[in-house]
């Protein structure tokens, strides 16, 4: 039980880790990719 422990920690930590450097190289907002589609969805429709 010790080793699945230790485990889910470790794997627990890298993922925070990861998530840390994703938020500063990324920001924390809304991709661009979504944002992006909104203006053709704005055009009148026939």
């Amino acid at each position: 039980m010790l080793k699945i422990r230790r485990m889910k920690t470790s794997f627990k930590r890298s993922l925070d880790r990861m998530a840390k450097e994703n938020q500063k190289q990324f920001g924390g907002g809304v991709p661009d990719c979504c944002k992006m589609n909104r203006q053709t969805n704005d055009r009148p429709r026939k």
